[in-house]
C-alpha cells in the first residue's frame, strides 16, 4: 500500500472517528457533560473536544434548517473586534421575517423612533421544523426589535439585536421530521466562557418594505 492510499485511509478513519464520537456524546455524554458543570464541575480536554466537533456539526448540517442560525454558529468560531457584527446578507436578513417578527414590526409603525420590543419564542415548540417560526427562532431567540431613527434606501428601518450568549442552563430538543435532537446550551456557554467559542451581538436591519401585507 503506497503512501497516498494510507493517509487517505487514516483520514477517513480519523472522520470516521470524529463522527460516532459526535453521535455518542450528541445521544449519551452531553447529558453527563451538563450534569458535570452544574454541579460546579468543569469540563476536561476530551468533554471540550467533544462540545466543540458538536457545536461544528450546528453549521455544517444546519444550513436547511436555519441558514442564518448556521451563519452565527459558524461565526462565534471566530474573535470579533466589535461587540455587535451586523449582517448585511439580504437573503438572510429576510429569513427571518417569521409571523411573530412580522407582527412585533406592525406594531411597531406608529410607535416614536427608539422604540424597542423585546420578542422570546417557546425553544422547544418553536424550534421544531414543522413550526413556520422555526428559521427566526433558532436564530434570534430572544431578540430586541428597535424602530430605527434613520433610514436606509429611503425606507424605515428596523433593527433586530439578538446577543450570541448560549444560556447558562438550557435542555432544549429540535425536532428534525420524525427525530428529536437533545441539545444541551450550556455546554456551549462553558466553551464561551472558557474562550473557546466568541460571543458577540447579531445585528439585522429590516426594511419596512419587505414585511407581507
Amino acid at each position: 500500500m503506497n503512501k497516498g492510499k494510507k493517509f487517505f485511509i487514516s483520514v477517513l478513519l480519523l472522520v470516521a472517528t470524529v463522527f460516532l464520537n459526535g453521535i455518542y456524546f450528541v445521544f449519551s455524554g452531553q447529558r453527563r457533560a451538563a450534569e458535570k458543570i452544574e454541579s460546579g464541575g468543569r469540563l476536561n480536554l476530551y468533554e471540550c473536544c467533544s462540545v466543540y466537533t458538536m457545536h461544528m456539526a450546528l453549521w455544517m448540517f444546519g444550513w436547511p434548517m436555519s441558514p442564518t442560525a448556521a451563519h452565527e454558529c459558524l461565526t462565534l468560531h471566530f474573535p470579533h473586534k466589535k461587540d455587535i457584527v451586523t449582517i448585511r446578507n439580504v437573503r438572510r436578513r429576510r429569513s427571518l421575517l417569521s409571523p411573530k417578527v412580522v407582527a412585533a414590526i406592525h406594531s411597531l409603525k406608529n410607535k416614536p423612533p427608539g422604540t424597542e420590543l423585546h420578542v422570546a419564542w417557546n425553544g422547544n415548540e418553536a424550534y421544531s421544523s414543522s413550526s413556520s417560526e422555526h428559521i427566526a427562532a433558532i436564530a434570534i431567540n430572544p431578540c430586541t426589535i428597535i424602530k430605527a431613527s434613520y433610514f436606509e434606501e429611503g425606507m424605515p428601518l428596523y433593527i433586530i439585536r439578538s446577543g450570541m450568549l448560549y444560556p447558562v442552563h438550557s435542555d432544549t430538543r429540535i425536532d428534525i421530521g420524525p427525530f428529536s435532537v437533545p441539545l444541551q446550551e450550556g455546554l456551549f456557554r462553558h466553551l464561551q466562557d472558557r474562550g473557546w467559542l466568541s460571543r458577540y451581538t447579531a445585528e439585522y436591519g429590516i426594511l419596512e418594505c419587505w414585511l407581507p401585507d
